[in-house]
């Protein structure tokens, strides 16, 4: 079936629709699901079906109407695709919205309720709120996909027995490819670890604690020519990180990589790089790359992947590492909270394997993130937003712009968003400051900026303490602008 509209028509319906409300199903006001199910409508008469906007890929079915793509590191985005971000997006629940433009880098898009202000009255039935459809750009992310629809053509089709028409031949639907690693086997020299007399028995998959900058080449940089001093601290057999693998140490040797004999000896260690210091898209892309290696090896090895195969330094010692993954992928922090319990490690494990799998099948896995505590909230309609909690309760967010403060001194905060952080100085009326991030915390509305090379927090205006979307607010002490 195709759409009512050609790809032309559509565009011009979304450019239109800017500065617009939609409320499909007229509940819970204007959310990005309702505008999702409007263009849908226009399309095909149809609406959608899921609880969230992530379920929309996987709860219809799309033959005959649209084509699902699910994002990898080289997928390239078209107008009047329909862009579904995953769980760590909308509170659990997700989000979509419609391209407009792309690149590789970034999508542009028209979408309703990224900021949440979609439903503010609180009132269910029809609900309403202040934000309208509205064009924003975004980076990709994992997981990620993308619904091009069947569009209209553009000309009146052929006959079959018209003398223009060729023959026209069955082409394969185009398959998401793995990312091509680079494998770079540049076995440290400062000191030559002994043999095991065999192939590894399976793989342990380690966080490394890096910042962002701890990339594979930096650790291959840092440690090739490392002394024995340094080795003995530990080394692993590969780091990974984007598409580059360092393999450190021959597939024979044994590592330092786990502070048990049984586990230096017979298992090869991988570390998943940058686990402290990159944003969750890059980790997760730093992880898939790790996953794919370890399909590589246990094939070469004539291994499956299994919970005897696929290892976690947990498991071997007293350790939060994986600390990253684990937070991810079972919701539970194990540098906050304390050791990983045997039913997260299982859950970890499990996902490790599944995810393996798929890539020893030749296809591409999907990469999912857990989000337990959202994910329990009874609200049935989806609430997108760009708000994120992290583990001191601070509600934040992306923002750049600038605040200029009214005609009473405000107490700036170093440290954090609370009132009892330490007093950094008393910003003037008049002043201004130029930040890059917003926080709810502490009874306040907070903006973070940067100033000599010192981070402040400063308090704008008051909160009533409830969560996003539904907060109150107090009157802004200043402009923004």
């Amino acid at each position: 079936m195709q759409a009512k509209l050609t790809k032309k028509e559509f565009i011009e319906w979304l450019k239109t629709s800017e500065g617009k409300q939609f409320n499909v199903d007229l509940w819970y006001g204007f959310q990005c699901f309702d505008y999702a199910n409007a263009g849908w409508k226009v399309l095909f008469g149809l609406l959608l079906k899921g609880l969230g906007a992530k379920d929309i890929p996987f709860a219809n079915n799309f033959d005959g109407l649209a084509t699902v793509y699910q994002n990898t590191p080289d997928f390239l985005a078209k107008p009047g695709d329909m862009v579904v971000f995953g769980s760590n997006y909308g509170a659990g629940y997700g989000h979509v919205a419609w391209v407009i433009e792309a690149t590789l880098d970034y999508i542009i898009v028209y979408e309703q309720n990224w900021l949440g202000g979609g439903w503010t009255d609180r009132i269910e039935q029809p609900g309403w709120g202040w934000e309208k459809v509205t064009r924003r750009q975004h980076a990709y992310d994992f997981p990620m996909w993308f619904i091009r629809p069947n569009f209209k053509s553009e000309t009146a089709p052929r006959s079959i027995q018209s003398p223009t028409q060729a023959s026209k031949k069955e082409t394969a639907k185009p398959q998401p490819k793995a990312v091509e690693l680079k494998i770079i086997k540049d076995v440290v020299k400062g000191y030559d670890l002994p043999k095991r007399g065999g192939n590894p028995k399976g793989i342990v998959i380690h966080n490394d604690a890096g910042s962002k900058g701890a990339t594979a080449e930096a650790y291959r940089n840092g440690l090739v020519n490392a002394p024995l001093s340094r080795l003995e601290a530990g080394i692993a057999h590969s780091y990974v990180s984007g598409n580059t693998v360092w393999q450190a140490l021959d597939e024979s040797q044994v590592g330092w990589h786990t502070a048990n004999q049984l586990g230096n000896k017979y298992y090869y260690g991988i570390e998943v790089c940058q686990s402290m210091g990159a944003d969750n898209a890059t980790f997760l892309k730093n992880e898939q790359a790790t996953f794919q290696e370890c399909a590589r090896l246990l094939k070469k090895w004539g291994l499956p992947a299994n919970r005897n195969t696929i290892r976690l330094h947990n498991e071997f010692t007293s350790t939060s590492c994986p600390h990253r993954s684990s937070v991810l992928h079972t919701g539970f922090d194990p540098v906050t909270r304390g050791l990983l319990p045997e039913d997260k490690q299982l859950q970890l494990k499990d996902y490790f394997i599944k995810q393996i799998r798929v890539y020893m099948d030749g296809k591409i896995p999907v990469a999912t993130v857990s989000n337990e505590s959202s994910a329990s909230s009874n609200t049935v309609k989806p609430v997108a937003s760009a708000w994120k909690r992290n583990k001191y309760g601070t509600y934040y967010m992306e923002e750049s712009a600038r605040f200029t403060n009214g005609n009473q001194p405000i107490t700036v905060r170093k440290i954090g968003p609370f009132l009892s952080c330490p007093v950094a100085y008393q910003f003037q009326p008049g002043g201004y400051c130029d930040y890059t991030e917003v926080m709810l915390q502490d009874g306040h509305v907070w903006v973070g900026y940067t100033w000599e090379g010192q981070r402040y927090y400063l308090p704008i205006r008051t909160w009533n303490g409830s969560a996003p979307p539904n907060q109150i607010l107090g009157d802004l002490w200043g402009e923004i602008s």
